[in-house]
């Protein structure tokens, strides 16, 4: 049954100071534990009252820009190892950031340890807090109803299938066309709270648009190329009427150049750093099988140049000798080796070289092979978007998507970062990679090998979920 307006209201007001009491116990707990470490274990920092109450000032400004980079208060949205790696990264880098700090104020280098061990205490008193509160939120606050409404073949089904995801926040009563007769639609309409709208005519959207915000309820749009190009323009005002100015570039001048410096010191940086561990990866690759450290493959960039992108070879040597194959799980071209270094990333490595050449940066759309990329163009001829920036190492459809992201999905996330683009974008979005890493079905395979089956897969899809 669809919620009650009073109840709603009462939990949205819960909501909002639970997540508040929420906050305030989480920061109070990490800073008091950081204090106490700084007070106990070194002396060098002896502070007057004040002077403590400035670190502590210092630390929490810290933490909070990396609790909300990593979304670690977004209970009911990600799940709870999401959220647990989260805290376990805000609260590690804010630690590191500090402890420069008072190496700094010690005038030499301190030792890490009584840090690291009130680091650890941190990460488990935040991550029991989180796992609590994700706990009661879900038992004190009833899930809403929903109603899917599909397009007319179905196509957006799987990806609207992903509430399942969010069943204890939103329960789905059904899934419907956009082709059922309008009273029925209408009808089903007023038992739910709450509308999730997928790829359906333009004309049902925007009378669904008005229907939700009449009845007050929530509504989850499948946003299409065009809807994310608007959603990042800009307010103006053209004598008294107001209009929407969408500037249709990316970077400026100075801010590729920045951009381009950035690359530059990151890659030169990343390749003195990593060194060592590439030396390993490469040696083992060649103690496995005896072939070729590395893979090269010509891929796309920027104005659809192309570049021979380099990277650790993880699976057997010619394993596409008889053409190309995506990834699958449990995929047995894959060494041992190469399962390895595809999970950790280290396979990645070898592109600071590409950075530093100028074919990549450091955050941009991943780079595809160029038979994906003209496969997906003949599909949707909006994925030539994707070439208006450099490939990048990372970015929005790598941190946020997994290797099978539907092609669709990430020409939605790397137009987001187009339209978005900034030098705080990148630096923000370097930071969130880290959180990849910890995230191990980020690297999940397709379930097809090939283009013409990835085709194949998606008519069965649509004649599955059709009326």
């Amino acid at each position: 049954m669809a919620e009650t307006t009073t109840p709603h209201r009462f939990l949205v007001k819960w909501r909002h100071l639970f997540q508040s009491v929420l906050k305030l116990l989480l920061l109070a707990g990490d800073t008091y534990a950081f204090i106490f470490c700084v007070d106990r274990w070194y002396p060098a920092t002896d502070f007057h009252f004040w002077g403590y109450v400035m670190f502590a000032v210092l630390y929490v400004i810290v933490l909070l820009a990396f609790i909300n980079m990593y979304r670690c208060f977004s209970i009911g949205t990600l799940r709870k190892r999401e959220l647990v790696i989260g805290a376990f990264i805000a609260i590690s880098l804010t630690n590191l950031v500090n402890y420069f700090v008072i190496c700094l104020l010690s005038k030499y280098i301190v030792s890490v340890l009584y840090l690291g061990f009130i680091c650890c205490c941190q990460i488990v008193y935040s991550a029991l807090l989180l796992l609590a509160a994700n706990f009661l939120f879900f038992r004190l606050r009833p899930s809403r109803d929903a109603l899917v409404i599909c397009a007319e073949d179905r196509h957006d089904a799987d990806t609207l299938r992903k509430f399942d995801y969010l069943r204890e926040s939103y329960h789905v009563q059904e899934v419907v066309s956009e082709s059922d007769p309008r009273e029925l639609l209408y009808e089903k309409l007023e038992k739910c709270s709450t509308v999730v709208c997928g790829s359906v005519d333009l004309a049902l959207r925007s009378e669904l648009v008005k229907y939700c915000f009449e009845k007050n309820k929530r509504m989850f749009v499948m946003p299409q190329p065009d809807d994310i190009i608007l959603h990042s323009s800009h307010e103006v005002f053209v004598g008294d009427s107001m209009m929407y100015l969408c500037r249709n570039r990316t970077f400026t001048l100075e801010q590729l150049i920045i951009k381009r410096l950035i690359d530059i010191v990151a890659s030169l940086f990343g390749i003195v750093l990593t060194g060592p561990l590439m030396l390993l990866t490469a040696l083992a690759i060649k103690l496995q099988d005896g072939g070729p450290v590395f893979f090269k493959q010509v891929r796309y960039t920027r104005n659809c140049k192309k570049f021979t992108l380099i990277k650790f070879r993880s699976m057997i040597v010619d394993a596409e000798k008889d053409g190309a194959r995506f990834t699958t799980d449990h995929d047995d071209r894959i060494t041992p080796v190469g399962r390895f270094i595809r999970r950790t990333r280290l396979d990645e490595l070898p592109q600071f070289f590409n950075i530093l050449a100028g074919d990549m940066s450091l955050v941009g759309p991943r780079a595809e092979r160029i038979e994906n990329v003209e496969y997906y163009c003949k599909l949707m001829p909006e994925f030539r978007y994707r070439m208006k920036v450099k490939a990048g190492l990372t970015g929005y459809a790598q941190i946020y998507g997994k290797y099978n992201t539907t092609y669709e999905d990430k020409l939605k996330m790397d137009l987001m970062y187009i339209e978005n683009c900034s030098i705080m974008e990148d630096i923000q979005l370097l930071f969130q990679t880290v959180r990849v890493l910890f995230i191990p079905d980020s690297t999940e395979g397709f379930v097809t090998t090939t283009l013409d089956g990835l085709g194949k897969t998606d008519e069965q899809d649509t004649e599955k979920h059709s009326l």
